[in-house]
């Protein structure tokens, strides 16, 4: 089953290093509503399109998970899913503390086959009920550096979570109205170089500029969960001929993925 170039997915795996603020936050707002129900048993299931692909994906709570002695509800998919909703959740733990949904996990970034990339989470906030328009729920920022025909590629990353303007009533695409949804931009800015070495010296060449190669809004509806969920995701490589270096990656790379909420539990 085919998957696109570039799709944040969750797995068990820890690679490189990184410096965050994803730690459990100390102030516990009160919650008044839930905009992701965490129970066992619920359901939802998604329609995914985009230029290249299309699919259904099923994320479900099959029970609990604790980790680091923190009980969360951990999230699975039935199958690989096509989504970047299901994905980020497939595999992970999620628990509210106050008016915060806190992920812990690992988000694995298949920048390509050569190259899987995985960066791991730790509380990070995936929505806060009392934010602001512009407000940042939670960073992460590290170096993941991999070997690759004798010279080093290091991947600087930014993980980012933003909550946007609440909106009163939400029409999804597939007219399904839904009321007091908050909508949550996650956003990955990631950086390419590699360190070759000539005559016995390290020159840094600069693969990717930094750039915001995925910008995924996910739109939380009061008692329901997502409900919607765009996603663009684009990367422009440098121009390497002056350092003869070929890297198994297309020079560009673009994906309109766009996932609806077509039927759920939510209890």
């Amino acid at each position: 089953m085919k998957r696109t170039f570039i799709l944040l997915a969750f797995t068990l795996t820890i690679i490189g290093c990184s410096s965050d603020d994803d730690s459990a936050p100390e102030e516990n707002n009160v919650s008044t509503t839930d905009y992701l129900p965490l129970t066992t048993s619920n359901y939802w299931t998604y329609d995914v399109e985009s230029e290249f692909e299309s699919g259904s994906d099923s994320l479900y709570i099959p029970g609990d998970t604790v980790i680091a002695g923190n009980t969360y509800k951990k999230f699975k998919t039935d199958e690989l899913p096509y989504g970047f909703f299901s994905n980020s959740l497939s595999n992970n733990g999620v628990r509210k503390q106050g008016d915060r949904l806190l992920l812990t996990g690992t988000a694995e970034l298949p920048f390509s086959e050569d190259f899987p990339l995985s960066i791991a989470l730790e509380n990070f906030t995936i929505l806060k009920e009392n934010a602001a328009n512009g407000d940042i729920l939670s960073t992460k920022s590290g170096v993941i550096q991999q070997p690759y025909d004798g010279y080093t590629i290091n991947f600087i990353y930014t993980l980012t979570a933003m909550a946007k303007a609440d909106i009163a009533s939400y029409t999804a695409p597939n007219g399904e109205i839904y009321a007091n949804v908050k909508p949550v931009e996650m956003k990955l800015n990631l950086k390419v170089t590699a360190d070759l070495f000539a005559e016995q010296n390290t020159i840094t060449a600069i693969i990717m500029q930094p750039q915001d190669v995925v910008i995924s809004t996910q739109y939380f509806a009061e008692l329901t969960g997502v409900v919607h969920t765009v996603t663009d995701l684009n990367y422009q490589l440098s121009d390497l001929s002056m350092f003869n270096v070929t890297l198994p990656i297309p020079q560009t790379g673009s994906e309109h993925k766009v996932e609806v909420l077509t039927g759920y539990v939510a209890e």
